[in-house]
Protein backbone atom coordinates (compact mmCIF):
# COMPACT_ATOMS: atom_id res chain seq x y z
CA UNK A 1 0.00 0.00 0.00
CA UNK A 2 1.58 3.24 -0.89
CA UNK A 3 1.07 5.82 1.88
CA UNK A 4 -0.08 9.50 0.56
CA UNK A 5 1.28 12.02 2.37
CA UNK A 6 -0.13 15.70 2.18
CA UNK A 7 1.84 18.58 3.92
CA UNK A 8 0.41 21.82 5.62
CA UNK A 9 2.77 24.44 6.12
CA UNK A 10 5.86 25.15 4.32
CA UNK A 11 7.23 28.20 6.26
CA UNK A 12 9.26 25.73 8.97
CA UNK A 13 13.35 25.40 7.20
CA UNK A 14 13.41 21.80 7.78
CA UNK A 15 10.74 21.06 5.97
CA UNK A 16 12.67 20.97 2.38
CA UNK A 17 15.27 18.38 3.69
CA UNK A 18 12.67 16.29 5.40
CA UNK A 19 10.94 16.16 1.93
CA UNK A 20 13.52 15.38 -0.36
CA UNK A 21 13.94 12.42 1.85
CA UNK A 22 10.37 11.64 1.94
CA UNK A 23 10.66 11.31 -2.02
CA UNK A 24 13.29 8.72 -1.58
CA UNK A 25 11.06 6.34 0.31
CA UNK A 26 9.96 3.17 -1.40
CA UNK A 27 5.69 3.48 -0.91
CA UNK A 28 5.03 6.86 -0.46
CA UNK A 29 4.14 9.75 -2.51
CA UNK A 30 3.41 13.52 -1.82
CA UNK A 31 0.58 14.61 -3.02
CA UNK A 32 -0.18 18.16 -2.21
CA UNK A 33 0.79 21.18 -0.44
CA UNK A 34 -1.10 23.77 1.49
CA UNK A 35 0.47 27.33 2.48
CA UNK A 36 -0.26 30.77 2.37
CA UNK A 37 2.85 31.98 1.34
CA UNK A 38 2.78 32.00 -2.82
CA UNK A 39 6.50 31.85 -3.23
CA UNK A 40 6.81 29.14 -0.66
CA UNK A 41 3.98 27.26 -2.79
CA UNK A 42 5.70 27.87 -6.33
CA UNK A 43 9.12 26.31 -4.48
CA UNK A 44 7.14 23.25 -3.93
CA UNK A 45 5.21 23.10 -7.33
CA UNK A 46 8.26 23.38 -9.28
CA UNK A 47 10.45 20.77 -7.20
CA UNK A 48 7.45 18.59 -7.00
CA UNK A 49 5.20 19.62 -9.86
CA UNK A 50 2.06 18.83 -7.26
CA UNK A 51 -1.36 20.87 -6.60
CA UNK A 52 -0.85 23.48 -3.67
CA UNK A 53 -3.59 25.22 -1.85
CA UNK A 54 -3.64 28.31 -0.19
CA UNK A 55 -5.13 27.32 2.75
CA UNK A 56 -4.62 24.47 5.10
CA UNK A 57 -8.43 23.12 5.27
CA UNK A 58 -8.53 23.43 1.29
CA UNK A 59 -6.18 20.93 1.31
CA UNK A 60 -8.31 18.85 3.94
CA UNK A 61 -11.30 18.94 2.48
CA UNK A 62 -9.89 18.37 -1.53
CA UNK A 63 -7.44 15.52 -0.90
CA UNK A 64 -9.49 12.73 0.60
CA UNK A 65 -7.41 10.03 -0.32
CA UNK A 66 -4.69 11.17 2.29
CA UNK A 67 -3.19 8.72 4.78
CA UNK A 68 -0.62 10.80 6.16
CA UNK A 69 0.50 14.72 6.89
CA UNK A 70 3.51 16.64 7.34
CA UNK A 71 2.92 20.16 9.01
CA UNK A 72 5.86 22.31 9.04
CA UNK A 73 3.89 25.40 9.84
CA UNK A 74 4.76 27.84 13.04
CA UNK A 75 4.94 26.13 16.45
CA UNK A 76 1.49 27.22 17.24
CA UNK A 77 -0.66 26.67 14.10
CA UNK A 78 1.52 23.36 13.60
CA UNK A 79 -0.23 21.56 16.83
CA UNK A 80 -3.38 23.23 16.00
CA UNK A 81 -3.50 22.13 12.68
CA UNK A 82 -2.29 18.46 13.70
CA UNK A 83 -5.08 18.11 16.34
CA UNK A 84 -7.55 18.26 13.48
CA UNK A 85 -5.62 16.13 11.20
CA UNK A 86 -5.34 13.54 13.65
CA UNK A 87 -8.74 13.74 14.53
CA UNK A 88 -9.70 13.35 10.89
CA UNK A 89 -7.74 9.89 11.33
CA UNK A 90 -4.61 11.11 9.51
CA UNK A 91 -1.12 10.07 10.81
CA UNK A 92 0.60 13.46 11.90
CA UNK A 93 4.22 14.05 11.62
CA UNK A 94 5.36 17.48 12.48
CA UNK A 95 8.65 19.60 13.09
CA UNK A 96 10.06 20.20 16.59
CA UNK A 97 9.01 21.12 18.89
CA UNK A 98 5.55 19.77 19.55
CA UNK A 99 3.75 22.95 20.13
CA UNK A 100 3.84 26.26 21.49
CA UNK A 101 3.02 25.77 24.45
CA UNK A 102 1.85 22.88 26.91
CA UNK A 103 -1.84 23.67 26.22
CA UNK A 104 -1.22 23.17 22.52
CA UNK A 105 0.74 20.09 22.92
CA UNK A 106 -2.37 18.59 25.24
CA UNK A 107 -4.50 19.23 22.49
CA UNK A 108 -2.48 17.25 19.73
CA UNK A 109 -1.60 14.73 22.08
CA UNK A 110 -5.13 13.67 23.14
CA UNK A 111 -6.41 14.00 19.47
CA UNK A 112 -3.98 11.26 18.24
CA UNK A 113 -4.55 9.57 21.17
CA UNK A 114 -8.13 9.08 20.48
CA UNK A 115 -8.10 8.71 17.14
CA UNK A 116 -5.33 6.01 17.87
CA UNK A 117 -2.95 7.64 15.01
CA UNK A 118 0.35 7.70 14.67
CA UNK A 119 2.17 10.82 16.15
CA UNK A 120 5.46 11.90 15.50
CA UNK A 121 7.49 15.02 16.50
CA UNK A 122 10.64 14.96 15.04
CA UNK A 123 13.53 16.10 16.76
CA UNK A 124 16.65 15.84 14.47
CA UNK A 125 19.07 15.20 17.18
CA UNK A 126 17.52 11.93 17.56
CA UNK A 127 19.27 10.72 14.21
CA UNK A 128 22.70 11.29 15.49
CA UNK A 129 24.26 7.72 15.76
CA UNK A 130 26.26 9.08 18.90
CA UNK A 131 22.94 10.32 20.68
CA UNK A 132 21.49 7.40 20.40
CA UNK A 133 24.22 5.18 21.59
CA UNK A 134 24.95 6.74 24.40
CA UNK A 135 21.30 6.65 25.32
CA UNK A 136 21.75 2.63 25.33
CA UNK A 137 25.02 2.41 26.73
CA UNK A 138 23.40 4.33 30.28
CA UNK A 139 20.15 2.08 29.61
CA UNK A 140 22.19 -1.11 29.78
CA UNK A 141 23.90 0.39 33.02
CA UNK A 142 27.61 0.79 31.73
CA UNK A 143 28.59 3.54 33.92
CA UNK A 144 26.27 2.06 36.86
CA UNK A 145 23.27 4.58 38.05
CA UNK A 146 22.78 7.84 36.28
CA UNK A 147 22.99 10.48 38.70
CA UNK A 148 23.44 13.61 36.90
CA UNK A 149 23.12 14.75 32.99
CA UNK A 150 24.46 17.81 31.62
CA UNK A 151 23.33 19.31 27.75
CA UNK A 152 24.23 21.94 26.02
CA UNK A 153 23.22 23.11 22.84
CA UNK A 154 22.68 26.15 21.01
CA UNK A 155 23.80 28.36 18.11
CA UNK A 156 24.47 32.37 17.49
CA UNK A 157 20.41 32.58 16.55
CA UNK A 158 18.22 32.57 13.34
CA UNK A 159 18.96 35.19 11.64
CA UNK A 160 22.48 34.75 12.34
CA UNK A 161 22.75 31.68 11.18
CA UNK A 162 21.07 31.89 7.82
CA UNK A 163 17.37 31.05 8.62
CA UNK A 164 14.66 32.41 5.70
CA UNK A 165 13.46 35.74 6.81
CA UNK A 166 9.73 33.70 6.61
CA UNK A 167 11.67 31.32 8.92
CA UNK A 168 12.41 33.87 11.01
CA UNK A 169 9.11 36.28 11.63
CA UNK A 170 7.57 33.50 13.59
CA UNK A 171 10.60 32.29 15.80
CA UNK A 172 10.91 35.95 17.09
CA UNK A 173 7.73 35.97 17.70
CA UNK A 174 7.04 34.63 20.86
CA UNK A 175 3.12 33.74 20.70
CA UNK A 176 4.01 31.68 17.22
CA UNK A 177 6.88 30.79 18.57
CA UNK A 178 6.43 30.13 22.62
CA UNK A 179 9.53 31.83 23.73
CA UNK A 180 12.32 32.38 22.06
CA UNK A 181 15.70 30.39 22.57
CA UNK A 182 13.89 28.62 25.56
CA UNK A 183 11.23 26.60 23.00
CA UNK A 184 13.31 26.43 19.55
CA UNK A 185 16.48 25.06 21.33
CA UNK A 186 15.62 24.76 24.68
CA UNK A 187 13.46 22.05 23.46
CA UNK A 188 16.41 19.66 22.58
CA UNK A 189 17.49 19.66 25.84
CA UNK A 190 14.44 19.03 27.04
CA UNK A 191 13.99 16.07 25.25
CA UNK A 192 17.03 14.68 26.07
CA UNK A 193 16.35 14.74 29.61
CA UNK A 194 13.24 13.04 29.56
CA UNK A 195 14.39 10.57 27.14
CA UNK A 196 17.24 9.43 29.30
CA UNK A 197 16.24 10.07 32.60
CA UNK A 198 12.19 10.07 32.91
CA UNK A 199 9.96 12.58 34.30
CA UNK A 200 11.55 15.38 36.85
CA UNK A 201 10.00 16.13 40.07
CA UNK A 202 10.87 20.10 40.06
CA UNK A 203 11.99 22.61 37.40
CA UNK A 204 13.78 25.20 37.93
CA UNK A 205 15.25 27.98 34.99
CA UNK A 206 16.70 31.11 34.66
CA UNK A 207 17.07 33.22 31.50
CA UNK A 208 15.98 36.36 29.42
CA UNK A 209 17.55 38.93 26.53
CA UNK A 210 21.00 38.77 27.20
CA UNK A 211 22.73 39.62 24.01
CA UNK A 212 19.60 40.56 21.30
CA UNK A 213 18.46 44.07 21.47
CA UNK A 214 14.78 43.88 20.22
CA UNK A 215 14.69 40.52 18.70
CA UNK A 216 13.60 38.21 21.02
CA UNK A 217 12.04 37.69 24.13
CA UNK A 218 14.28 34.92 25.81
CA UNK A 219 17.52 34.27 23.75
CA UNK A 220 19.79 32.23 26.94
CA UNK A 221 18.06 29.79 29.11
CA UNK A 222 19.77 27.19 32.03
CA UNK A 223 17.57 24.84 33.06
CA UNK A 224 17.95 22.35 36.65
CA UNK A 225 15.77 19.56 36.25
CA UNK A 226 15.71 17.99 39.89
CA UNK A 227 14.56 14.01 39.94
CA UNK A 228 14.08 10.93 42.95
CA UNK A 229 17.77 10.59 42.69
CA UNK A 230 19.01 12.79 39.84
CA UNK A 231 19.35 16.26 38.46
CA UNK A 232 19.99 17.73 35.32
CA UNK A 233 21.38 20.55 33.65
CA UNK A 234 20.17 21.63 30.07
CA UNK A 235 21.74 25.00 28.59
CA UNK A 236 20.63 26.66 25.34
CA UNK A 237 21.40 30.25 23.93
CA UNK A 238 20.60 32.07 20.56
CA UNK A 239 23.93 33.88 21.05
CA UNK A 240 27.08 31.24 21.13
CA UNK A 241 29.04 32.39 18.12
CA UNK A 242 30.09 29.50 16.36
CA UNK A 243 27.27 26.93 18.02
CA UNK A 244 30.17 26.18 20.20
CA UNK A 245 30.08 23.77 22.56
CA UNK A 246 29.08 20.88 20.04
CA UNK A 247 25.36 19.80 20.96
CA UNK A 248 25.44 16.92 23.09
CA UNK A 249 24.92 15.43 26.66
CA UNK A 250 27.50 14.33 29.62
CA UNK A 251 26.23 11.59 31.61
CA UNK A 252 27.25 11.05 34.78
CA UNK A 253 27.28 7.63 36.63
CA UNK A 254 28.06 5.74 39.72
CA UNK A 255 30.50 3.98 38.03
CA UNK A 256 31.90 5.62 35.51
CA UNK A 257 31.15 8.77 33.01
CA UNK A 258 30.11 9.10 29.37
CA UNK A 259 29.59 11.95 26.65
CA UNK A 260 28.15 11.78 23.56
CA UNK A 261 29.16 14.33 20.84
CA UNK A 262 27.75 16.52 18.08
CA UNK A 263 26.35 15.15 14.96
CA UNK A 264 29.07 17.55 13.43
CA UNK A 265 31.54 15.99 15.33
CA UNK A 266 34.06 12.82 13.84
CA UNK A 267 34.68 11.05 17.00
CA UNK A 268 31.64 8.80 18.77
CA UNK A 269 30.81 8.45 22.26
CA UNK A 270 33.61 8.89 24.77
CA UNK A 271 33.48 6.63 27.95
CA UNK A 272 35.24 6.27 30.94
CA UNK A 273 34.98 4.00 34.34
CA UNK A 274 36.41 3.65 37.59
CA UNK A 275 39.97 1.92 37.68
CA UNK A 276 40.47 3.40 33.70
CA UNK A 277 43.86 5.26 32.90
CA UNK A 278 42.53 7.15 30.52
CA UNK A 279 38.97 8.27 28.34
CA UNK A 280 38.03 5.29 25.54
CA UNK A 281 36.29 6.20 22.57
CA UNK A 282 33.32 3.69 21.11
CA UNK A 283 32.17 3.74 17.46
CA UNK A 284 28.79 4.27 17.51
CA UNK A 285 26.48 1.41 15.41
CA UNK A 286 24.74 2.33 12.05
CA UNK A 287 20.96 3.21 12.16
CA UNK A 288 18.88 0.34 10.48
CA UNK A 289 17.35 0.85 7.27
CA UNK A 290 13.95 2.19 7.81
CA UNK A 291 15.09 4.15 10.65
CA UNK A 292 17.44 6.17 8.82
CA UNK A 293 15.82 9.76 8.69
CA UNK A 294 12.49 10.68 9.97
CA UNK A 295 10.35 10.22 6.87
CA UNK A 296 11.75 6.77 6.39
CA UNK A 297 11.01 6.14 10.29
CA UNK A 298 7.54 7.74 9.94
CA UNK A 299 6.65 5.57 6.83
CA UNK A 300 7.84 2.14 8.42
CA UNK A 301 6.28 2.61 11.50
CA UNK A 302 2.72 3.31 9.66
CA UNK A 303 3.32 0.46 7.20
CA UNK A 304 4.14 -2.01 10.40
CA UNK A 305 1.32 -0.35 12.37
CA UNK A 306 4.35 -0.47 15.09
CA UNK A 307 4.26 2.86 17.47
CA UNK A 308 6.49 5.84 17.25
CA UNK A 309 9.23 5.47 20.04
CA UNK A 310 11.76 7.39 22.03
CA UNK A 311 12.43 11.08 21.70
CA UNK A 312 9.99 11.90 18.42
CA UNK A 313 7.11 10.26 20.43
CA UNK A 314 4.10 11.98 21.47
CA UNK A 315 4.54 11.14 24.95
CA UNK A 316 7.86 12.25 24.99
CA UNK A 317 7.54 15.26 23.15
CA UNK A 318 4.16 16.21 24.93
CA UNK A 319 6.43 15.79 28.35
CA UNK A 320 9.01 17.72 26.90
CA UNK A 321 6.89 20.24 26.23
CA UNK A 322 5.78 20.17 29.92
CA UNK A 323 9.50 20.94 31.20
CA UNK A 324 9.12 24.04 29.16
CA UNK A 325 5.91 24.89 30.33
CA UNK A 326 7.65 24.69 34.09
CA UNK A 327 11.00 26.26 33.20
CA UNK A 328 8.69 29.19 31.29
CA UNK A 329 6.91 30.12 34.86
CA UNK A 330 10.27 29.61 36.96
CA UNK A 331 11.88 32.17 34.65
CA UNK A 332 8.72 34.41 35.03
CA UNK A 333 8.47 34.10 38.84
CA UNK A 334 12.35 33.28 39.95
CA UNK A 335 10.53 30.29 41.86
CA UNK A 336 11.23 26.52 41.52
CA UNK A 337 8.08 24.58 39.74
CA UNK A 338 6.65 21.68 40.76
CA UNK A 339 6.11 19.09 38.14
CA UNK A 340 3.49 17.69 36.85
CA UNK A 341 2.93 21.05 36.43
CA UNK A 342 -0.04 22.96 37.75
CA UNK A 343 -1.34 26.56 36.86
CA UNK A 344 -3.13 27.00 40.07
CA UNK A 345 0.47 26.60 42.01
CA UNK A 346 2.54 28.36 39.46
CA UNK A 347 5.98 28.40 41.87
CA UNK A 348 6.73 26.70 45.15
CA UNK A 349 9.76 28.71 46.36
CA UNK A 350 13.10 27.57 46.82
Amino acid sequence: MTIRVGVLGLTHDHIWGNLENLAKVEGAEIVAAAEPHAPLRERFAQRYGRPTYDRYDALLEMERDLQALFVFSDNRSSAHWGAIAAARGLHVMLEKPMAADLAGADELFRAAARARTHLMVNWPHNWNLKLRHAHALARNGAVGDVFKLRYSGGHAGPREIGCSPIFCDWLYDAHLNGAGALVDQGGYGATVCRWFLGRPTRVMAMGGRLTKDADSDVDNVVMLLRYDRAIAVSETSWSWVGGQPSAGPVVYGTEGTLYALGARDSAGVGIVRKGDRELAMLDAPAIPEGDRNAPEYFISRIRADRPIEGMVSGRVSRDAQEILECARVSIATGREVAFPYDAALPGIGA
